[in-house]
């Protein structure tokens, strides 16, 4: 499968009511699985691949479910660097609240250096209070702000 391909299949993809949780993690397994190694893929087609991922949150219900098949493929797409993902996932969370996007800036604060980790700390926190997001996606929020201050 190319790029074209599997963007054009992210981007008709919808979960509704009916859908149970293996068949979205089927969905981007298979994308995972099919699509041509992202390893090879120059910066703005990585970009396009991440932005459109983030689009496919921003089109779902903010409390959809972390879903691991998602959460590793985008992780996976950007490695080692993750410097395209990294800005993707702060400029995501500045502008949305989902459960999934707090739970992988929560991962991405678990790997960044000590230095580096306040301003996306901050973002947890400002999640949190953020009264436009449901109470879910807020507690969530406040717990990672929570776990990741006891850690400094």
């Amino acid at each position: 499968m190319n790029l074209e391909t599997a963007i054009t299949l992210i981007k008709n993809f919808n979960v509704n009511d009916d859908m149970e949780d293996y068949e979205v993690s089927e969905f981007f397994d298979a994308i995972g699985d099919e699509l041509e190694d992202v390893n090879r893929f120059t910066d703005s087609q990585k970009q396009q691949l991440i932005q459109t991922l983030f689009n496919f949150l921003k089109r779902q219900d903010p409390e959809l479910e972390e879903d691991f098949s998602f959460i590793h493929f985008i992780e996976a797409i950007d490695q080692p660097d993750y410097n395209i993902y990294n800005a993707e996932l702060f400029k995501f969370n500045t502008e949305n609240g989902t459960i999934t996007s707090t739970l992988l800036l929560n991962r991405c604060i678990n790997g960044l250096k000590k230095e580096e980790r306040e301003k996306h700390i901050d973002l947890l926190k400002s999640i949190a209070d953020n009264a436009n997001y449901t109470d879910f996606v807020r507690t969530e929020a406040l717990s990672y702000y929570k776990h990741q201050i006891a850690k400094l």
